[in-house]
């Protein structure tokens, strides 16, 4: 296997330190094992008739996280937190229906995917108490770890921070992957973190921040899991990082032997990428590889210490190591390039906006043509920032204007965003139009977009 090594995605990006002063994680010590087995939500593979069919239904749930004392939560399909993790395949017509149990509104986003408006989960698709909303839709992506949550006009933080969230697996036959750790839950581990912090008497406890980071919270919940541990082969394990908290940025490395990241947001980086950091802000995904073969490997956190213990089992059966190539990506080329666009984040108000407005449901920010090819710069006054684009994915062609690491050569769906760091993005508008329902654009700091910093935008034919 030939790696391109990388020292850090921090070569790229300085961490400044995502901490809030007032905020002390708890930090776990190395050197005691780890004390709770990793739960693992479930694979809700489709009822097939020639349609892939999914049920979720969204209610009210608790979940002890390890204090003896259920703490109340809400989750997907009577879970005690999160929801089961969807098997999509490339080129599968897929239909989902989403029931909502609550007594609030909410949404199902798949966040992502290239879908239909209508069918994208967002704001302008609520699903009312007692309501059942269906999206149906082709999945015309490649193999790529995306997730869902739910995105209602200012809930979306509460909700997901109680446990409205869970896993998209996408699968196609790409061949180079064929040999990779791929058996759900054994070799192939979904890692959603999540910070959260409890009241004295164990149950979760909410705030919305408009500080520039968000709301810090001190306890690191790894699939609602505290300290977790999880039994694996001896040998290459596939790990499905999500970064699913309302406000927290990552600083991941490995204690114990190498991490090779082989896939971003949108699937298949051109090579795997060997790598001593990862930084994963708030909506981010990454697939890596660790190696097991020596002993017992810890995946770590520059504030929490250790996320997640990987326990070697001999008796389990290995998979391969990543190959040389991964998936062959078409790069944007500056030629290709119809319009651009900038956008810049700031405080606006009480709150937070994007080119100076808060979001309105009622107003339409951008309009694009469809087929079209956009460069997008996007640039900080204040404050740390994800910008996330719903529909497409796109590539970083810069960070601070020099080209970015092989580590983000792939496709992407959110960027992290600060003062000292501008990003230039392209993205191809050529999945869908969007007439009747928009798209959306906002930071994936969910304080932030529940405070404003959100801007709708639609792909129209014409010239």
């Amino acid at each position: 296997m030939t790696l391109t090594a990388c020292g850090s995605t921090e070569d790229a990006f300085e961490n400044d330190g995502f901490v809030a002063d007032d905020v002390v994680p708890a930090e776990v010590d190395l050197a005691d094992p780890a004390a709770n087995e990793l739960m693992i939500p479930p694979l809700l593979e489709p009822a097939q008739d020639g349609v892939a069919r999914f049920d979720l239904s969204l209610g009210e749930s608790s979940h002890d996280f390890g204090s003896g004392v259920p703490a109340e939560t809400i989750s997907y399909n009577n879970q005690s937190i999160l929801g089961p993790t969807l098997l999509w395949r490339s080129g599968s017509d897929v239909e989902i229906s989403v029931t909502n149990d609550l007594d609030e509104g909410t949404t199902a986003h798949w966040h992502g995917a290239d879908v239909p408006a209508e069918d994208d989960g967002g704001p302008h698709s609520r699903i009312g108490p007692g309501q059942t909303w269906v999206a149906d839709f082709e999945v015309i992506q490649s193999a790529a770890t995306l997730w869902y949550h739910p995105h209602m006009m200012g809930t979306s933080a509460e909700q997901v921070f109680h446990g409205a969230a869970g896993m998209i697996i996408v699968e196609d036959d790409n061949p180079a992957a064929a040999g990779l750790p791929s058996t759900y839950g054994v070799d192939d581990i979904p890692v959603i973190l999540q910070d959260r912090e409890f009241t004295a008497d164990g149950q979760l406890s909410f705030e919305i921040d408009n500080d520039d980071d968000g709301d810090q919270n001190p306890d690191l919940t790894v699939n609602g899991t505290i300290d977790p541990y999880t039994t694996v082969p001896a040998g290459p394990v596939r790990l499905r990082l999500l970064n699913g908290s309302q406000a927290r940025v990552y600083e991941l490395s490995v204690d114990n032997g190498m991490m090779v990241k082989i896939a971003s947001d949108g699937g298949y980086l051109p090579s795997p990428v060997e790598l001593e950091t990862i930084t994963m802000g708030p909506g981010d995904r990454a697939e890596i590889i660790v190696d097991t073969s020596t002993g017992p490997v810890a995946l770590l956190d520059d504030d929490f210490g250790r996320v997640l213990q990987l326990r070697p089992d001999i008796s389990l059966p290995t998979a391969e190591f990543p190959p040389n190539q991964l998936a062959g990506i078409e790069v944007i080329d500056a030629e290709e390039i119809d319009s651009d666009r900038t956008f810049v984040m700031d405080e606006v108000g009480n709150g937070w906006g994007i080119n100076g407005d808060q979001m309105d449901m009622g107003r339409i920010d951008e309009t694009v043509r469809f087929g079209d090819t956009e460069r997008w710069t996007i640039t900080v006054e204040d404050g740390i920032h994800t910008f996330h684009v719903h529909q497409t994915q796109f590539q970083i062609l810069s960070i601070n204007g020099e080209p970015p690491p092989p580590e983000h050569a792939g496709w992407e769906d959110t960027v992290l965003v600060t003062e000292d760091r501008e990003v230039v993005i392209a993205a191809r508008f050529d999945g869908y139009t969007s007439p009747d329902i928009p798209y959306m654009f906002h930071c994936h700091i969910l304080d932030h977009e529940d405070l404003g910093m959100m801007g709708q935008f639609q792909v129209l034919d014409g010239p």
